[in-house]
């Protein structure tokens, strides 16, 4: 925990890296954290006297393949520029440059602001290039098993379809 407010009216600047013990949340989105997440943090005092902390965050991990659910290496990085805000309120009136860190008290988890941020530059889905995924193909050009029984699963319905059934 720290106090933004504070570091950034003196302007601190910070790195380091942060052991991913304390980052829970991406733990259970990825398969593993491989390497250390590295940190650079500026807290600065902006125009209008608006507190803010900037800075970047990265690490590699291992996300799975929704094709073949085998392990893809990914860099994970992600630059911000947050606004240090005491309520929702504040945050409506911050400028677009800046998004808003809601801080209620004196005092802040950076390491969640930070996770966030490492949770933000996750994609969407995951795939390994086609060449080099495992998985089975899911689609065929052959005969089916209706082709090779002979039968058409709708058979049932033509019937119905005769009649002049219609709703």
């Amino acid at each position: 925990m720290l106090e933004p407010r504070r570091l950034a009216h003196q302007g601190v600047a910070i790195s380091g890296e942060l052991d991913h013990a304390f980052c829970d949340r991406l733990a259970e989105a990825v398969i593993e954290i491989t390497e250390p997440i590295v940190v650079e943090l500026r807290f600065d005092t902006a125009e209008q006297g608006r507190r803010v902390m900037a800075g970047s965050v990265s690490t590699s991990v291992l996300i799975p393949c929704q094709r073949c659910l085998e392990a893809i290496p990914m860099v994970l990085s992600a630059e911000f520029k947050l606004g240090i805000v005491w309520s929702e309120e504040e945050a409506k009136s911050l400028p677009k440059d800046l998004d808003p860190w809601l801080v209620d008290s004196d005092v802040a988890d950076v390491v969640e602001a930070l996770e966030d941020e490492l949770l933000l530059a996750l994609p969407l889905v995951s795939y390994h290039p086609k060449d080099q995924c495992n998985a089975i193909a899911g689609y065929s050009t052959g005969e089916g098993p209706a082709e090779k029984s002979g039968k058409n699963p709708f058979g049932i319905l033509k019937p119905l379809k005769n009649s002049g059934f219609n709703s």
